[in-house]
């Protein structure tokens, strides 16, 4: 895939070899490289900084360089074909600011990917997974109430669409589908890290019809952590439809 060109100069992306990369610090997801990096031809490990941590993956079970990519002022866009029998084409628009009041909170770096997958087919099998990938010790979560955010508490349950992911000292990091999704998740804990993962479209794609979902995700201080992630929470509720990519 050839570079792409210099970006403008209100673009928050670069594309270079292959892979994609914010062009400045970019609050609780800094770290030291001052940079979030995607590997365009790895689109399940999402965003990745330099602890380690990967958030907003899009797992549609292959991973192939995308078909194209481009950035536009905060965006970063790729598109994918499966090459499988279901045919798919999977699309990614990660989305550096999300809207009034989301970029508002301080020590807190707010993340959306929008997803979306079409075919050619009459009818294809659709599912994917938004995936992420924390160095955390302890998960809470809650439900949406109508476009509210639910108190969050211990009790994990796959039907939640809300998460918050801690690490004891560190940070912490929220991890939400909208309110007006498919609430689907699975979690698995294992050597320090908690891998959520947010199931989209589990009914299929008919010929003709776009399927698209967002899923949020948050990085900051733990100090205060269910306060901003209720807050964070709401504010994405409240995000107009997204109408195109």
């Amino acid at each position: 895939m050839p570079d792409a060109p210099h970006p403008r100069r209100d673009a928050a992306w670069r594309i270079h070899d292959g892979h994609a990369e914010t062009l400045a610090a970019a609050g609780g997801l800094r770290g030291p490289a001052g940079q979030v990096r995607v590997d365009l031809a790895a689109p399940a490990h999402g965003l990745v900084d330099a602890e380690g941590d990967r958030i907003l993956g899009i797992d549609f079970g292959v991973e192939r360089p995308p078909r194209d990519a481009w950035t536009r002022g905060d965006d970063l866009v790729a598109t994918w074909e499966s090459g499988d029998e279901r045919d798919l084409v999977t699309t990614a628009l990660w989305r550096r600011h999300v809207g009034p009041g989301l970029a508002e909170e301080r020590d807190v770096a707010a993340f959306v990917v929008v997803a979306s997958a079409t075919t050619r087919l009459l009818q294809a099998d659709a599912t994917l997974a938004v995936t992420s990938s924390i160095a955390a010790d302890s998960v809470l979560s809650g439900r949406w109430e109508g476009s509210r955010p639910g108190a969050l508490g211990a009790a994990v349950d796959p039907r939640h669409g809300i998460h918050l992911l801690r690490r004891a000292g560190a940070r912490s990091v929220l991890v939400a589908i909208h309110p007006s999704d498919h609430q689907a998740t699975t979690i698995e804990r294992g050597g320090g890290r908690v891998r959520l993962a947010c199931w989209l479209f589990p009914a299929g794609v008919e010929k003709g019809v776009l399927l698209r979902s967002r899923v949020l995700a948050a990085v900051g201080p733990a100090q205060g952590d269910v306060a901003w992630a209720e807050r964070i929470a709401a504010r994405f509720a409240a995000l107009p439809p997204e109408l195109s990519t």
